[in-house]
């Protein structure tokens, strides 16, 4: 499970920002009698999270990104993306999937000449078996500067290192380091690693034991945050075993039957054997019981958007592994983002502790118990147009506060900064006179 990432220097996010899935504490405060009347729920009873064993602490299993047009919210969830498919795919065949991804490439803070010399920095810190793993790289157009492996015992709570290493400039190599615990042939490639090829790739493609769970968990993921990736995810979909498949794809349609959209069947036909080319077809039922075909392009937007969702929910669910959208909202109704939600915040529909992090602009996710306050995340511009990361429990507010309120009023910042009703006027008066 994610527990942390931190991003610097990527986009426009200049200095570190850090997500966080790490509960807060349960307030001591007990709830007053009049919150209790409203049916305002206490965080817990919103989302429990998943107890870690022997760390005491919580995981949350939704986070949502609000704030502003261009204030970096999508650059966070990206660069995460970004970082995740770097350590599956390495850098050769991410640079194939970076195409049809359309974002997801290197770019440091420009508006800072310091900045543009420096490398991105990436960290990421997982819990599996109890254990944490943090992975940190930093790297730049041209090669790895540093890469690093390592992790935290549940019982001792002691640090060790898996791998670590540093580029020397004056040398031209890479200096290694590497745990007693990580012995084992794979080390023998290092020598041979590429300047600018990622060594936690080869370790996932040589599916090493000792960091099995971290390789599961990265591997079974959908990549992608844009839900505009219909073809990468019907490659996973169709790319699965035949029995897979079909049990995936009556699941699949369930949901979208679920969300009434008026389809009894999807079914999906290759053209050819060779290569990923296919036709979708949404199958409906007539008044007199009759099926009627048609392509599944005709169908809606928002249809079209729930297939894809589901695709990316299923597999997340089943396999216990993180889900990133960005505008999770866009052309669904607030009731189906509403209930995507509580399928992610729901122990038996989510046993194996999957994870979702969102960016959306729809705040009416912020009211009715719908998520913690420790869940929601806020961005927006500093002076120098850099962005800035920060939950809403920095505002220490009442769980019975209308959020979605105090958030449209500016209380917590991340809104946009529009003309006054009186300057709108004054500027249509201008082009009326202009004109």
């Amino acid at each position: 499970m994610l527990v942390d990432f931190t991003v610097e220097n990527y986009r426009s996010i200049k200095e570190p920002v850090t997500l966080s899935a790490v509960a807060q504490k349960p307030s001591s405060r007990k709830t007053s009698e009049s919150s209790k009347r409203k049916g305002v729920k206490s965080d817990h009873e919103i989302a429990a999270g998943y107890h870690v064993e022997d760390w005491n602490m919580d995981i949350l299993p939704v986070l949502a990104i609000f704030g502003a047009n261009a204030s970096g919210k999508s650059n966070v969830i990206q660069a995460l993306d970004y970082l995740l498919l770097m350590m599956v795919h390495g850098t050769q065949e991410s640079a194939k999937l970076q195409r049809l991804l359309k974002y997801a490439k290197l770019d440091s803070f420009k508006l800072d000449t310091t900045y543009v010399k420096q490398p991105t920095k990436l960290e990421l810190r997982t819990i599996f078996d109890n254990n944490i793993y943090t992975y940190s790289l930093e790297i730049n157009q041209n090669r790895i500067i540093s890469e690093h492996l390592d992790y935290t015992l549940n019982k001792t709570k002691r640090t060790r290192r898996l791998f670590d290493r540093q580029w020397d400039e004056d040398n031209k190599k890479f200096i290694w380091k590497t745990g007693d615990d990580f012995a084992g042939p794979h080390n023998q490639l290092q020598g041979n690693i590429k300047e600018n090829e990622l060594f936690i790739s080869i370790l996932v493609k040589l599916k090493v034991d000792k960091i099995k769970a971290l390789i599961d968990w990265i591997e079974e993921r959908l990549i992608g945050i844009h839900l505009g990736n219909e073809e990468l995810d019907l490659m996973q979909l169709i790319s699965s075993d035949d029995c897979l498949f079909d049990i995936l794809l009556q699941d699949v349609v369930k949901i979208v039957r679920k969300f009434d959209t008026g389809i009894s069947r999807i079914e999906i036909k290759q053209k050819s054997e060779e290569g990923f080319d296919y036709k979708i077809y949404a199958i409906h039922n007539t008044d007199e019981g009759k099926e009627i075909y048609w392509n599944f392009d005709e169908e809606s937007l928002g249809t079209q958007r729930i297939f894809n969702l589901a695709i990316r929910i299923l597999i997340a669910l089943d396999s216990g592994v993180l889900t990133i959208v960005d505008e999770l909202g866009t052309n669904l109704h607030p009731n189906i983002v509403k209930y995507i939600i509580k399928m992610f915040q729901n122990s038996k529909t989510n046993p194996n502790n999957a994870q979702l992090i969102f960016t959306t602009h729809d705040n009416t996710l912020q009211r009715n118990n719908l998520l913690r306050r420790d869940q929601i995340w806020f961005t927006q511009k500093r002076p120098d147009h850099s962005t800035e990361l920060y939950p809403l429990t920095d505002f220490h507010v009442r769980n019975d506060l209308a959020i979605d309120k105090a958030y449209l009023d500016g209380r917590f910042g991340a809104v946009p900064f529009l003309p006054s009703d009186e300057e709108m006027i004054l500027q249509g008066d201008e082009e009326c006179q202009e004109s």
